[in-house]
């Protein structure tokens, strides 16, 4: 991939993860106005990126998903199995895609919002974790674990109990005072069977890519990309039985949210994110929530979470 070649024309689309887009590709789950910086989306082939490997994601069973992070210099270079490359430049907060993958796929949509994205807002001194997000009563409750943790499968259900899902992956967080998070793009990637189970509610559109279904949310549901105060964190836990919550210590808290947050290979990243998730545990509950992973368990999971999000409005914990 060369420098990017494009129309010089870009207009601002929507909104995600906390930045303004701008671009003339065809976006399709971005949300309406928020009040988050520019970023700045386009298209171009070229070479293959070169540069120092920094990160890699290795296939393993059940997740096929096989990705690679090059620097060079002050830039990145994000390869991903299922979406091709991404350039990043944290400087001007711009990625590039390339133009032979397009047209443009939910799958290359929602990676870009994750690693790429992250790589900015980190940069820009905000944490991402990898985490679904859910609001409640105007707040936001995470959803946090590794992958097939079953946290889109949860989000969906809050969704179809009629809360807005905010992010189903990776959510960004943000200090204004107090800790807030960004709605990321609006869609959910589901299993079919539980897609089957759960979409009811969750969305107007439903696009099939690989082994996901992708539940679009419609446009009334979506809402704006401001950011949501932020009122608890869960890491989900798998149980035997029923539905339990703990409250975690908070250096327990600390080594599991600092594994699930993203972090650049440089040691004042790796400071700065640390940091960040030390003052997050310091000022929000932390939970293990332990549950059956199965569908006939999450009307209760439901309702834990609700009343760990209605706990945390009136106070308790905080």
């Amino acid at each position: 991939m060369a420098a990017p070649v494009t129309t010089p024309e870009t207009t601002t689309v929507g909104s995600c993860s906390g930045y303004e887009v701008q671009t003339d590709l065809p976006f399709r789950t971005l949300r309406g106005a928020g009040d988050g910086m520019p970023l700045t989306v386009l298209a171009a082939d070229g070479p293959e990126p070169v540069g120092q490997l920094v990160g890699e994601w290795l296939p393993r069973t059940g997740n096929p998903f096989h990705g690679r992070l090059l620097r060079a210099g002050e830039t990145y270079a994000f390869w991903t199995s299922d979406a091709g490359w991404f350039l990043i430049d944290p400087g001007d907060a711009s990625i590039t895609i390339e133009a032979s993958k397009l047209p443009l796929t939910l799958t290359r949509e929602v990676r870009m919002f994750g690693v790429p994205a992250s790589i900015i807002a980190t940069a820009r001194g905000d944490i991402s974790v990898h985490a679904a997000a859910v609001e409640i009563e105007g707040r936001a409750v995470l959803l946090a674990g590794p992958s097939r943790h079953g946290k889109t499968t949860l989000a969906a259900a809050l969704a179809a109990a009629g809360h807005r899902v905010l992010s189903e992956d990776m959510s960004r967080c943000t200090d204004r005072g107090e800790l807030l998070v960004y709605p990321g793009p609006a869609v959910m990637r589901l299993r079919p069977d539980v897609s089957e189970a759960l979409r009811g509610a969750n969305g107007s559109e439903v696009v099939t890519e690989g082994e996901r279904d992708f539940v679009i949310a419609d446009l009334g549901r979506r809402g704006d990309g401001k950011p949501v105060p932020l009122a608890a964190v869960l890491l989900l836990r798998e149980a035997s039985d029923r539905v339990e919550l703990r409250p975690v210590p908070a250096v327990d808290a600390i080594r599991d949210l600092w594994a699930l947050s993203f972090w650049l290979p440089t040691d004042v990243s790796r400071a700065s994110v640390f940091e960040r998730v030390t003052d997050l545990v310091a000022r929000v509950p932390v939970l293990d929530l332990r549950r059956e992973l199965r569908l006939a368990s999450l009307p209760d999971v439901v309702r834990a979470v609700e009343q760990v999000a209605g706990a945390a409005g009136n106070g308790a914990g905080s």
